[in-house]
């Protein structure tokens, strides 16, 4: 993805990277849940992330209520935010939330 303002050379956006001192974990250690953290930190509103993922709206109310994740939403949300499939598993309570 890249950000593109006429007249400027574009910016290559490049990939996050998941840790404990990334601002999405403070926020999962100060009591959000995975989802809404992700969502605040990147501050997409459902309409948005719904248009860049492919994944309807009513959806993502599912997943903040800890609802499971399928492979293809991950990867769909990792593309969205700019981080690797891998680090969005990551952040989250359980692998084990994630279903193929």
């Amino acid at each position: 993805m890249m950000s593109y303002r006429k007249g400027f050379p574009r910016i290559p956006i490049t990939l996050d990277t998941w840790s404990e001192r990334h601002p999405v974990a403070k926020s999962i250690a100060s009591g959000s849940y995975w989802f809404d953290a992700w969502v605040s930190q990147r501050t997409t509103y459902y309409s948005r992330l719904s248009h860049l993922t492919g994944i309807p709206a009513n959806r993502f109310i599912a997943i903040s209520q800890g609802d499971r994740v399928s492979r293809a939403e991950v990867d769909a949300l990792a593309r969205a935010w700019s981080i690797s499939a891998n680090d969005l598993i990551a952040s989250m309570p359980s692998p084990d939330l994630v279903v193929d």
